[in-house]
């Protein structure tokens, strides 16, 4: 017969299962751009202040090397807040609000564990107070946040991988080759890198 379809139970299964894989994905990815424009913004914060501290606030940081520790604290706090904020509202657009609240404590869950992780691995091992150290805790920091990009990614989309490993080579290429510029060059860079992988994810679809 012609035109006869070609569909069958296990084809219809596998798709309604992609479709229903589609729509989780995309609720735990609400405002994901907005959300990387967002902590581009928030880090770029942080190693500008970095920057002039350290080329035009020298007695300050020489008389209070903990003061890292704070900045980012600060930093990462409000960041923390305001994508909360930014998902939760994203996510209420695609689904009814008890699945949208599952998928967004689901989501907060992972980052509150790879943030707090950032900034508690230092602090348990010294990293915060000690004078000789305390200037490696962003360093430490951007390694674990990318990580954790990259594992997100490599679970919803791999997008977010490649832009993890972006985010670490825009900290650790700078501080190994540009000396006392590397903050001010990371901040550019990192910059750069968020606005094109929001550019990236909103072009395929992730708003």
């Amino acid at each position: 017969m012609k035109n006869q379809s070609n569909l069958t139970p296990e084809t219809s299964l596998r798709t309604i299962h992609d479709t229903m894989s589609q729509a989780q994905s995309a609720m735990y990815l609400a405002g994901t751009s907005t959300i990387l424009l967002l902590w581009g913004g928030v880090v770029a914060v942080g190693y500008l202040a970095e920057f002039l501290i350290a080329n035009y606030a020298t007695d300050f940081a020489d008389n209070s090397p903990w003061f890292h520790a704070p900045l980012w604290g600060a930093l990462v706090a409000a960041g923390m807040v305001a994508s909360g904020i930014i998902g939760s509202r994203a996510s209420k657009q695609l689904a009814d609000p008890d699945t949208a609240r599952r998928a967004g404590l689901k989501v907060f869950a992972f980052w509150i564990t790879v943030v707090a992780a950032a900034w508690v691995i230092p602090a348990l091992s010294g990293i915060w107070t000690s004078p000789e150290t305390a200037q490696h805790t962003a360093s430490i920091a951007i390694g674990i946040i990318a990580l954790g990009y990259i594992l997100f990614g490599l679970m919803f989309r791999l997008e977010l991988s490649v832009l993890g490993i972006g985010i670490a080579a825009a900290h650790y290429v700078p501080s190994q080759l540009a000396g006392d510029n590397a903050y001010a060059i990371t901040a550019v860079l990192i910059l750069i890198l968020v606005v094109g992988g929001a550019l990236w994810l909103r072009k395929t679809g992730i708003q």
